[in-house]
């Protein structure tokens, strides 16, 4: 049954019957499934999922996460990241509610619209580049707009867990999900149960825009904090620029994790921290006289091999076998990782570099690359945490020489990034490149 409102004081006469123990959600129009039932899909559902980006997008999710509550990376389930990154354009088993009925009002009043477009920009050698951007705005569409009311009693009958995003509380600025009050319920195979809702209201956009000016929401960055206030969309904004693999008279860049932007930010010259990053090898350069690595064994793995990380044992026998064999090594990536904390705004991380002291204990340490704009200016460790292997076993000690950092988190991932390539030997899945280098099956050729 759905109840037609016509005025504000009607609209908020009706919402004041559901002061507490439910949620909202706006839609600009109501969809219906076969039966006629109210449908309200996941994006999953419409969209599909790629595997490779969703464990990038949710590594960035959890250490954000780790940035501004505090919690440990590890017990981050993959529940609550990808409920987070949905308010940033990621899809997931959700459907976003909210708690707040002024901000169900605003999306019901608005219409999402999503562009393609290129920004003609110059680099840091004022060479012309193009940038694909996922432009994202807001309309306000004539006619009614739709809202509905779910009774989180019914949820929890039902076993569909709510995240209340709210309860995440940090210091980190004006939050997205904080800003719209935000819940999501799931994770769900389909939709939400058409159960749940409680009443489905319709209500003309003037009432709605109305509503929505007398609670003090009045324009789009009310509920989308723009960069400079929200800490995630900016960290997310700021990952490097990925080479697109087209036929073009002109180098063309997507963003690292492809976001919807609010902001109208072309910018004509752009400047150093926007890292625009083409396929490249620091093993490539290896007779470069000031590589510091030219004489070591390089094994080439997929960006993707960081992302699939833990911080459980894993088997190291054939890690330990390589490096009896090899020496020092070094483990490259196929692309850049931000470190969240870093405040440095052009380094990045490109894998690891595993070597053994003069104590014969093992360092395993970052490797950085400092890359402004279009150019590599700089490669080198960082300082690692250091181990000793005790029959293919590597336990960590404690040494003067370690790194005096208070970010576990790198470290853990860098040793993480050990597991992956235990994996690849153990499956074969390197092609010799020469006797230096290693590359894995799934990493194409600079």
């Amino acid at each position: 049954m759905t109840t037609f409102i016509k005025s504000v004081d009607e609209l908020e006469t009706h919402l004041s019957k559901y002061k507490s123990g439910y949620l909202f959600r706006g839609q600009v129009k109501h969809y219906v499934d076969s039966k006629g039932d109210t449908s309200i899909p996941t994006s999953f559902s419409r969209h599909g999922c790629i595997p490779d980006v969703m464990f990038k997008w949710t590594h960035y999710a959890k250490a954000m996460i780790r940035g501004f509550s505090g919690a440990d990376y590890f017990d981050i389930d993959l529940e609550l990241s990808q409920a987070i990154l949905q308010h940033y354009g990621w899809r997931s088993f959700y459907v976003d509610l909210t708690k707040s009925t002024s901000i169900a009002c605003w999306f019901v009043s608005n219409t999402y619209e999503e562009s393609k477009s290129i920004h003609m920009s110059e680099d840091i050698h004022e060479s012309p580049v193009w940038l694909v951007h996922k432009d994202a705005k807001y309309s306000q569409p004539e006619g009614n707009g739709h809202i509905y009311i779910i009774d989180s009693l019914a949820l929890e009958t039902l076993d569909i867990k709510v995240h209340d995003l709210t309860s995440m509380q940090g210091d980190e600025g004006r939050l997205r999900f904080h800003t719209q009050q935000a819940c999501l319920v799931g994770s769900l195979s389909d939709r939400l149960p058409p159960q749940v809702i409680t009443s489905h209201i319709e209500v003309p956009n003037s009432v709605l825009k109305d509503f929505c000016k007398k609670n003090l929401i009045n324009d789009v960055s009310d509920v989308f904090p723009t960069s400079n206030e929200d800490f995630v969309l900016n960290t997310l904004l700021s990952l490097p620029w990925e080479k697109m693999n087209i036929d073009s008279p002109i180098p063309t860049f997507r963003r690292g994790l492809d976001i919807p932007d609010y902001e109208d930010n072309f910018i004509k010259h752009l400047p150093p921290h926007v890292t625009l990053y083409e396929n490249f090898w620091i093993s490539d350069n290896r007779s470069d006289p000031d590589n510091p690595f030219k004489d070591l064994v390089f094994y080439k793995l997929p960006q993707f091999s960081y992302y699939a990380n833990t911080d459980k044992p894993f088997d190291m026998t054939l890690v330990s076998e390589a490096l009896e064999r090899h020496g020092d090594f070094v483990v490259e990536l196929d692309g850049l990782v931000k470190i969240v904390e870093e405040q440095e705004e052009y380094i990045y991380e490109k894998g690891i570099h595993v070597s053994v002291n003069e104590e014969g204990y093992i360092t395993v340490a970052g490797l950085v690359v400092s890359h402004p704009s279009n150019v590599v200016d700089g490669v080198g460790t960082n300082v690692g945490w250091i181990y000793n292997e005790n029959h293919s076993v590597w336990e960590r000690v404690n040494h003067k020489d370690e790194c005096p950092c208070n970010n576990a988190l790198r470290h853990q991932l860098q040793f993480s990034l050990l597991r992956m390539l235990n994996e690849a030997i153990k499956d074969e899945d390197f092609i010799t490149e020469n006797v230096y280098s290693y590359r894995h099956k799934n990493v194409q050729p600079a």
